[in-house]
């Protein structure tokens, strides 16, 4: 089992699933393995970059994660999925694809039992969320007893994270040649006040674990050449905040403070997400905790289980995973494959149908006998 969940990691390490990659080699690959042991797979979502959902029986407890990983980045002093004192190194070894292997082998495992189960898996996890969007309108993810999102946490069950308010600012001047630039007004300048006020800003509102406001400046632009005043100057910048604070309560309590600075500033919205937190004492966290021995923790980043926790917000339980470190990978891609539509298609021990030429997971393990398999609720 450990060797072919090794062999397992180390080909979808290999498979490149950045936002600037096609998703559907990496999907291909993971689907081939739940075709073979025989769950039922509906995609769903951005054609681009859509969510898988697999399924046997019905009533499972949901696995979620997801297969995209952030760009790999330059000067990483491993390749991918290579193999040192016991670690795998790669872009996405532990987010999430080291965890996303862990619940396709726990996947078969129940199978075998006749034990219901649901893998609710994504791409598109790192940019828009629409996978995780799309799925959590579906009845697995709406009525399932509990929803576990594998996220990299040290093995610690998490019970709450921080939500997203993404926000563009935007300040204007006045052009001028850069010789005389008295008779410009310089909208640089400007966005330097707006900015440097945005730092104080902390918030009304703190949590005991996951602490107050963060904020990260992620964009500057501004100017057209080195000569010249520029009169436009944007900056986008992403916030994290706890509960129970609301995206809405935020934004207007950052616009509150900015518009301080007696510096014209227009503000947007880029992307919302609302910060989630269940019951820490509850009936499937303690489970989890069991299972992992460790005391509950909280996450400061936003994963989809913000989508899930809207539909379904008393049996969202965050998952757990260990870290490890990105490595350099250059990127290849192949034309995109899709029909479409979402399809449902039937698991068979050849795959699916017009899928097109794929790289396949090492073949499942034999079932064990009806004799040793149980049966019954998760």
């Amino acid at each position: 089992m450990k060797r072919q969940m090794v062999e397992m990691l180390a080909e979808l390490v290999k498979i490149p699933s950045d936002p600037f990659s096609d998703k559907q080699e990496v999907l291909d690959y993971v689907q081939s393995f739940t075709d073979q042991i025989r769950m039922r797979n509906t995609l769903f979502g951005d054609p681009h970059a859509p969510a898988l959902l697999a399924e046997f029986g019905q009533g499972g407890v949901v696995l979620s994660g997801h297969l995209d990983t952030p760009p790999v980045g330059e000067y990483w002093s491993f390749s991918q999925s290579q193999l040192a004192s016991g670690r795998m190194y790669g872009r996405g070894a532990a987010d999430m694809k080291g965890t996303v292997v862990a619940m396709l082998e726990a996947a078969q495992d129940l199978v075998a039992r006749k034990i219901p189960i649901v893998l609710a898996l994504t791409t598109d996890e790192e940019t828009s969320m629409q996978g995780a969007v799309a799925l959590s309108k579906t009845l697995p993810l709406r009525r399932a007893k509990a929803v576990v999102v594998g996220e990299p946490t040290g093995l610690r069950v998490a019970y709450a994270e921080k939500g997203v308010l993404d926000l563009a600012i935007e300040t204007r001047g006045k052009a001028a040649h850069g010789a005389m630039p008295h008779l410009g007004e310089n909208a640089i300048t400007k966005m330097m006040r707006i900015l440097r006020g945005l730092e104080s800003f902390k918030g009304r509102i703190a949590h005991p674990e996951l602490g107050s406001v963060t904020l990260n400046i992620g964009t500057f632009s501004g100017g057209s050449r080195i000569n010249v005043v520029p009169n436009k100057c944007t900056s986008e910048v992403d916030i994290r905040f706890p509960p129970p604070y609301t995206p809405d309560q935020l934004y207007h309590e950052i616009e509150e403070h900015l518009r301080r600075i007696k510096t014209p500033f227009t503000l947007r919205r880029i992307l919302t997400m609302p910060a989630v937190q269940i019951d820490p004492n509850s009936e499937h966290v303690r489970i989890l905790r069991e299972v992992a021995q460790a005391e509950p923790t909280v996450l400061v980043h936003a994963s989809e289980a913000v989508h899930y926790a809207q539909v379904n917000p008393r049996v969202v339980i965050f998952g757990a995973g260990r870290r490890s470190s990105p490595t350099r990978r250059t990127n290849t891609s192949r034309p995109r494959r899709w029909r479409g539509r979402p399809r449902c298609t039937r698991s068979t021990p050849s795959g699916s149908p017009g899928r097109g030429r794929r790289r396949r997971p090492p073949a499942a393990r034999p079932s064990p006998s009806s004799n040793s398999a149980g049966s019954g609720p998760l």
